[in-house]
């Protein structure tokens, strides 16, 4: 799905109800997975108080270290290893070792990648990263995805364009769906967007 940052189109409230964090007041939400194999990776960057280990292993807690270092670098996110003076042991947190804003960014994606889900819930997970972080960010987000259902809530058009189905909303309404070429060649609102962001 795609939604340029447009306030109150209702990209996030579809986006957490499909993470099952928010219940529809009318109608039903059907996902095809189960409630515990749906994982959401939300806008912002989060280390919790703890070791790198910690933080990485929350959803994952049978993770081991081998576990964890082969799944970072299937995302292309072992960088979190480097950027850590003791590695796994790293504490993280308050008066700890402070991530750069990317850093902790992937943190989440990584997460989710070590948690196994079916179904992930990627809600502008790239948006707060700087020009220079911002293309790894989404290769890494790029990697979590592959082999998984997902919803995708892109503020990068490049993001929206390698998805196989594209949904435009506009004030909590779809208002065009298709593939990304498909929707180009309709010159609707997708196609004017993405002639403003590439022109």
């Amino acid at each position: 799905m795609v939604a340029r940052r447009v306030t109150g189109s209702g990209k996030s409230t579809l986006a957490l109800t499909v993470g099952g964090i928010l219940r529809p007041g009318s109608g039903t939400s059907r996902v095809a997975a189960p409630g515990d194999r749906v994982l959401s990776v939300a806008q912002q960057g989060h280390a919790f108080e703890g070791t790198l280990r910690e933080t990485l292993t929350l959803a994952a807690p049978g993770c081991d270290d081998t576990g964890i270092v082969a799944g970072l670098r299937e995302i292309g996110a072992e960088v979190l290893l480097r950027e850590c003076p003791d590695g796994l042991e790293t504490r993280l947190g308050a008066g700890r070792h402070a991530l750069s804003s990317a850093m902790a960014q992937c943190l989440a994606p990584a997460r989710v990648h070590l948690a196994g889900p079916e179904v992930v819930v990627l809600d502008e997970a790239t948006a707060e990263a700087g020009s220079a972080d911002a293309q790894w960010l989404e290769e890494v987000a790029e990697a979590v995805l592959r082999g998984r259902s997902a919803l995708v809530v892109a503020h990068r058009l490049s993001q929206a364009a390698v998805c196989d189905r594209i949904v435009v909303m506009a004030k909590g309404r779809i208002v065009e769906e298709g593939s990304h070429a498909e929707l180009l060649a309709s010159q609707g609102r997708y196609a004017v967007l993405w002639e403003m962001w590439f022109g």
